[in-house]
């Protein structure tokens, strides 16, 4: 006769239990926060309400909910999130389901292009618009019957002149190698994407080989002894 102790089971539950789990994930195309590339491969971070139970002398955590959170990262995201830890505030996630509700797919990104591109040209149109005012300025004092400048009124439009040749010489050539990191680095993130998404594909070939090995295997019935023998 068994124990009925140990077939009995018992559940516990806390506000803080919970369990936590990850996952590869395939899709059709899609967007991720913090990334310009559209995914068919990446990793899938659920966090769900959890409870414990006894039984057979064994503790089980089983999950009791919806995921309280799942979030996707690129493969160069995890990498980064397991790799640097407490760097600012992390790396970019996406936020895919909240509270057991499905959130808003991720809008696709802005052209990386365009971005700098509008950069420049908000810094080009502001230095302009400094330099056409000190050519008025200087219109307006060179005029018959205007006063001509002061040293004070002097030493403000040089300042204005300098003002304007920094924007030259320094934001522009700035932006253009934000622009050239910016690419290196991203390059450098879609070749990580690359290899890890033939990575896990190698693995996958790897495992149906060995499934394929072991159906080839010849089997053996094992002898049978008789009872008394």
């Amino acid at each position: 006769m068994g124990n009925k102790g140990l077939s009995e089971t018992t559940v516990e539950k806390h506000e803080s239990y919970g369990m936590v789990g990850i996952n590869r994930s395939q899709s059709s195309g899609t967007y991720l926060f913090g990334s310009i590339a559209t995914h068919h491969s990446f990793i899938t971070l659920t966090i769900k309400h959890a409870e414990r139970s006894r039984h057979l002398a064994q503790d089980w955590y089983h999950a009791d909910s919806l995921p309280i959170v799942e979030i996707e990262l690129s493969h160069s995201q995890f990498a980064e999130l397991i790799t640097s830890p407490g760097i600012g505030d992390g790396v970019p996630c996406t936020i895919r389901g909240l509270g057991g509700e499905l959130l808003e797919a991720c809008p696709p990104p802005e052209n990386v292009e365009t971005k700098y591109s509008e950069d420049l040209k908000k810094t080009t149109k502001e230095t302009v618009g400094q330099l056409r005012q000190l050519v008025q300025q200087l219109e307006q004092a060179s005029l018959p019957g205007e006063k001509s400048l002061n040293k004070t009124e002097q030493k403000a439009l040089l300042s204005n002149l300098k003002s304007a040749l920094q924007s030259v010489v320094d934001s522009i050539p700035f932006i253009e190698t934000q622009f050239n990191e910016h690419m290196e680095e991203t390059r450098d993130k879609m070749v990580g994407e690359l290899e890890a998404v033939a990575t896990h594909m190698l693995l996958n070939l790897g495992k149906e080989a060995l499934a394929e090995k072991r159906n080839m295997l010849p089997t053996f019935a094992a002898p049978q002894l008789t009872e008394g023998k």
